[in-house]
């Protein structure tokens, strides 16, 4: 009778055991805003990060631009945003966007969503030492 809930015990552990090195989540390294810079006529950075992901080897594999604008074109704007990305040498390894943000006159950005970060998980990741946000208003 015993012999049932120990066997049972073992094979939830060994469950947990198994299933939790399914998901190997990477790990984030974040670089100075320093490395960001903006080409934009209507809007302004208020925040910029360029996060790395690494795999579990170390290699990176993932670079993300997290921003928030503030809207300094004294009337409601759409804008397009798109971000390059460059090497250290200032090659360009990739363009990626485009996302569209509406932003009311005035209007400052407070917190970070998925609608304020781009991402680059291309084959060149591991490259990228620096990042330009183009944001040009839509007409």
């Amino acid at each position: 009778m015993r012999k049932i809930p120990c066997l049972l015990l073992i094979a939830i552990i060994i469950t947990i055991a198994f299933l939790s090195g399914c998901e190997q989540k990477g790990t984030e390294v974040e670089n100075s805003s320093k490395l960001i810079t903006l080409d934009s006529k209507v809007v302004e950075l208020v925040y910029s990060s360029l996060n790395f992901t690494k795999d579990h080897s170390g290699n990176i594999v993932r670079a993300d631009v997290e921003y928030l604008f503030k809207n300094i074109a004294n009337r409601a704007v759409n804008v397009e945003v798109f971000v390059k990305f460059y090497d250290k040498n200032n090659n360009l390894l990739a363009t990626v966007g485009s996302k569209e943000i509406d932003l009311p006159t005035d209007w400052t950005e407070h917190g970070i969503s998925p609608a304020n970060i781009i991402s680059y998980d291309g084959k060149d990741a591991m490259k990228v030492d620096h990042a330009k946000i183009v944001a040009n208003e839509k007409l």
